[in-house]
Formats: structure tokens, C-alpha cells, sequence
């Protein structure tokens, strides 16, 4: 990546003077300039250090992630699959063509952006599948997942009126077309997706629901309304969309990577680096 170089470059000339190394980590002909000028002394050590100080956590945890990735993902249909999602996708932002996008954000080709972002991206998120599917009923309980549909509205006895009205799903559903946008189906949320503070709080008893319906208990809201909700997919088996809910919550993302990393016994031995990494998440390092 020329930009991605060029970046590191000009990061190296306004560090590459200072003195003393950083990093426990030395490379051969440490020593060597390779770069110099007026008040410029760039060395092997020093354009090394700068790429660790600028790219260094990152690029160490990015490279742990994938091969771990490696490893515990092989289902190359799944990873076709999502592969060609995204691509899809993302061909959407240049009028359909992912040539054009991937140059804009300075790649070469097509090609280079597929494998340098889409394909390891996607393996990321196989890794957290296969990390959810390994704890899921676990997961489901940690997370408080669960799906429903809402209607808000201004009166508790309007909310009462109507749980004991709606009889089915479908009476649900019309009474959603007739509250237009106060009405909506939420899906799957985990109890770190955004929701209403008092309706984030209700999940625990929300979860314990093992039968589809109008959940019986009117939720009044932090501003005054009151939500009622229909329960659905109480019983887990629509696995796709509860498994989506999980890999987007970003809690659930850190500690899927913590556990791989324990698992594959990670550990960092340059000082310098570590309270890198530490400082990105201290789950990171044991």
C-alpha cells in the first residue's frame, strides 16, 4: 500500500531523531541510516520503532487474530458465502463497482481489498460464530438475547387494553400497522444494543419467557410511555438472527477474543508493546 507507506515515512521524519530505543525488540544493522539531512538522522532501529509505535499493537493483535482465525475456521463455503455478501455490499457504495471503491480507499485492485480486508474481516466474524455456537445457550442467558416486537404507548390502561386484546401474532400485527412509528419489531437485541434504559432492564424477565406472545406485563418507559411487547423466537431455534445479535454486541466481540487468545496462550515479551496492547483492552494480556 503506497499511502499506508508513504504515512510511515513521513511518521518516521518526525520521530526518527529522537534518541534511545523504546522497544526491547532490535533489528540487524540496527545502526544503519537510512535516511538523513539537516537536523534528519533516520535509522534502521528508529524506522522500525516508528512503525511499532504507530501500527505495532494493532498490527500484532490483527496477525494473532487472523492466524487463530486460521485455525479454528474451515468451512470455506460459510467463508465464500460472506465473502461475496460484503462484496456485494460495498460494490453499492461506487454505483456496483468494488474496483473503484477499493482504489478510493487506496488499494490496487479489486483483488487487493478482497484479501487484505473482506477475507480476513469475514474469518473475524466465523471466529465469533463458531465461539458463539461453542457457548450458546450460555450466551443467550449472559447477553439476555431475545426478539420481540413493540408498541409504545402514552396510557398504561391503553397498554392494558390492548395485552388483553391481542389474542395472536397476527392481531399484533395489525395493531402495529395502525400505531404506524410507534410501532416496530426490534428483532434480536443482546442488553447492550440501544434501547430504553427501563426496557434494557426488563430483558432479565424477558428472557425468562419460554412461550411466544404478548408478554403480559405492560414496561413503562424512562419518558412516561409504556411498551407492549410480543415475544417471539422464545424457543432459540431461528440460531441465525440470535447468532447476528451476539457477534454484533461488542462485548460479546472482546470476550470471544480474549478467550482465543487464552486459549492459544498469547503473550507479548517487549515491555514497550505490551502496555501497548494493554492499553487497548487489559483483558488482552494475562
Amino acid at each position: 500500500m503506497k499511502k499506508l507507506l508513504m504515512l510511515v515515512l513521513c511518521g518516521g521524519l518526525l520521530v526518527g531523531c529522537s534518541s534511545g530505543s523504546m522497544y526491547d525488540v532490535k533489528v540487524s544493522n540496527g545502526d544503519k541510516v537510512l535516511i538523513s539531512g539537516s537536523g534528519i538522522n533516520i535509522t534502521e532501529q528508529g524506522y522500525f520503532e516508528t512503525l511499532l509505535k504507530q501500527y505495532g499493537s494493532e498490527k500484532v493483535l490483527s496477525s494473532v487474530f487472523e492466524s487463530i482465525a486460521d485455525k479454528e475456521v474451515n468451512d470455506e463455503a460459510a467463508l465464500n458465502k460472506l465473502v461475496k455478501e460484503r462484496e456485494e455490499l460495498y460494490a453499492n457504495y461506487a454505483n456496483g463497482d468494488l474496483d473503484k471503491y477499493a482504489k478510493s480507499l487506496g488499494y490496487d485492485s479489486k483483488d487487493d481489498y478482497v484479501n487484505s480486508a473482506l477475507v480476513p474481516d469475514a474469518k473475524q466474524e466465523l471466529l465469533r460464530n463458531k465461539y458463539i455456537s461453542d457457548n450458546y445457550d450460555k450466551l443467550l442467558t449472559d447477553y439476555q438475547v431475545c426478539s420481540f416486537k413493540k408498541i409504545i404507548v402514552d396510557k398504561e390502561s391503553t397498554a392494558l387494553t390492548l395485552i388483553k386484546e391481542v389474542k395472536s401474532e397476527d392481531d399484533f400485527d395489525k395493531k402495529m400497522k395502525e400505531y404506524g412509528s410507534d410501532a416496530e419489531d426490534a428483532g434480536a437485541v443482546t442488553k447492550n444494543s440501544t434501547l430504553d434504559d427501563n426496557l434494557k432492564k426488563a430483558l432479565a424477565d424477558l428472557i425468562k419467557v419460554k412461550t411466544d406472545g404478548v408478554y403480559t406485563t405492560a414496561v413503562k418507559l424512562s419518558d412516561d410511555k409504556y411498551a407492549v411487547l410480543y415475544l417471539y423466537n422464545t424457543d432459540h431455534k431461528d440460531k441465525d438472527a440470535l447468532t447476528k445479535a451476539l457477534s454484533s454486541d461488542s462485548s460479546l466481540k472482546t470476550e470471544a477474543e480474549v478467550s482465543y487468545l487464552k486459549k492459544y496462550n498469547f503473550t507479548v515479551n517487549d515491555s514497550k508493546l505490551k502496555s501497548e496492547i494493554k492499553s487497548i483492552n487489559e483483558e488482552y494480556i494475562g
